[in-house]
């Protein structure tokens, strides 16, 4: 029978091909699988160093023409620009606030003055006059005096042109209940 296990060559009395080891042996596996210098044909891709030398050439002049990276100096001096400048715009509306609340007029004016002054606003208010408010001068607005005599219904049907009765009527409708 040629299925019978207790046969030589038979299913399960042994195995038929002998356990291969596991870990390659020494030598074996231990060279790179690129050929090396003296193999094959040992001239290298002219083309693709080609293309290399002139993709990394592309990318210096784009570089350059971006502006490049800037040195720590330059970063440095454009933030000392920029605190410079808020700590000028902070200075101006301190200033400007100070002559606000004194009353100044022009703002942009005073400023100068007032630091050729040494922010002393008092001593700007005195030597610049112009550049701050005047207090209102009392003066007529043109409209009747609040004080005035107020017509009676009786003095406003006693006036004979009847237009100018009819326009004080108008005026004091409220004598009339209008």
């Amino acid at each position: 029978m040629a299925g019978d296990p207790a046969e030589p060559g038979g299913e399960g009395a042994t195995p038929q091909d002998p356990p291969e080891p596991q870990d390659p042996k020494a030598g074996e596996g231990a060279k790179p699988q690129d050929p090396g210098a003296g193999e094959g044909k040992g001239d290298q891709n002219v083309h693709k160093l080609e293309r290399d030398v002139a993709n990394r050439d592309k990318r210096i002049k784009e570089l350059e023409a971006a502006g490049g990276r800037k040195t720590s100096e330059d970063r440095i001096d454009a933030i000392e620009k920029q605190l410079a400048d808020m700590e000028a715009e902070r200075d101006a509306a301190k200033a400007d606030a100070a002559l606000t609340a004194a009353g100044c007029i022009d703002c942009e004016l005073a400023r100068p003055a007032l630091a050729a002054l040494g922010g002393d606003v008092a001593a700007l208010k005195e030597q610049k006059p112009y550049l701050f408010a005047q207090p209102a001068q009392p003066g007529s607005t043109g409209g009747k005096p609040a004080g005035a005599p107020k017509l009676t219904k009786e003095q406003i049907l006693d006036v004979k042109d009847p237009a100018e009765r009819r326009r004080l009527i108008a005026e004091n409708r409220s004598l009339f209940g209008i």
